[in-house]
């Protein structure tokens, strides 16, 4: 099963390591794909929410966002994008 908490720290990671926006949009369409027949219910949104930072910059959150929504979810927190 593909969690919240393991996708956020993949996210977390990305974050701290300063990739563009669009390229963590990108990754986290691919992680949806690649673990839909099992990921977490709660995930979903949030995966596919993300992954429309690949579409251009009026889509994107900021470096901040990212890493407070990679906190979130590694600590178990409800996450309403």
């Amino acid at each position: 099963m593909y969690t919240k908490v393991q996708f956020g720290k993949d996210l977390k990671q990305r974050v701290l390591e300063k990739e563009k926006v669009e390229f963590i949009g990108k990754w986290a369409h691919s992680a949806y794909w690649e673990h839909i027949l099992n990921i977490e219910e709660d995930l979903i949104d949030i995966a596919l929410d993300l992954s429309t930072m690949e579409l251009g910059p009026e889509f994107a959150y900021s470096y901040e966002e990212l890493d407070q929504i990679a906190d979130d979810l590694i600590a178990g927190k409800e996450v309403k994008l």
